[in-house]
């Protein structure tokens, strides 16, 4: 990652030469960057402002938002990152999609019952704002999700949610944030399930993935529970 910020730089200023009046380092490390990586940053900054030259900067995803994005109206916005999910319900063949876009390999069906959504579990995952608003939504339509594997083959839910587990403990183990894993697991499911690239449906499709997403939350496939008799801030609350 040295190398590359060093290198990138020098290409940057190469290029645009007297042009070029700020260089930012854009990831999407929700920790932060590594000490090493930070250091080199800040020993690039440390030489341009001796000779009066670029501001060196890093961003992360929330600047790259305040200083790039923010401003852009929604069509844009689209055009960069699809559609916003749909206020309805995804149609089941929306859902039988994203379900056997999961649906890779055959496995025996495992006979634990479905644990209940334990309470405190978005708080106990540190979910954002957002998050937490798209999974109570969400909720109240995962419905159809059951309604789709009531009326599915033997063991298919089964060998869903472990696929499914198995892109959730990829994703957990590269970005470290709940809120992160949860947008990428729900574009995977998205991206494998609708391999078109078309521009029609585009609100019911994201619909499908996140409702598919919030079952498997529900049913407690992915992500952390609260440790058994664990209360939250708000139940305790007066």
């Amino acid at each position: 990652m040295t190398k590359k910020i060093k290198d990138d730089f020098a290409k940057a200023k190469r290029y645009w030469g007297e042009m070029m009046e700020r260089w930012a380092f854009v990831h999407n490390d929700a920790q932060g960057l590594p000490v090493m990586a930070a250091q080199t940053i800040a020993s690039l900054r440390k030489a341009e402002q001796a000779i009066g030259g670029i501001s060196v900067e890093q961003w992360t995803p929330y600047t790259l938002w305040t200083e790039c994005l923010q401003y852009l109206d929604s069509a844009a916005l689209s055009h960069r990152f699809g559609e916003p999910p749909s206020e309805q319900a995804a149609g089941i063949q929306y859902i039988a999609s994203c379900v056997r876009a999961l649906a890779r390999t055959r496995l025996i069906p495992g006979l634990d019952e479905v644990a209940e959504v334990p309470p405190g579990k978005i708080e106990h995952n540190g979910f954002n704002e957002e998050t937490t608003a798209l999974l109570k939504n969400y909720e109240a339509l995962t419905g159809h999700v059951r309604y789709y594997f009531e009326r599915s083959t033997p063991g298919e839910e089964f060998q869903v949610s472990e696929n499914i587990r198995i892109a959730y403990d990829g994703l957990k183990a590269e970005l470290h944030d709940s809120n992160l894993v949860f947008q990428a697991l729900v574009r995977e499911l998205e991206s494998q399930a609708f391999v078109d690239n078309g521009t029609d449906h585009l609100q019911e499709r994201r619909s499908a993935a996140l409702m598919v997403a919030t079952h498997f939350f529900e049913t407690c496939t992915i992500f952390e529970s609260p440790p058994t008799g664990a209360v939250t801030a708000d139940a305790t609350a007066v």
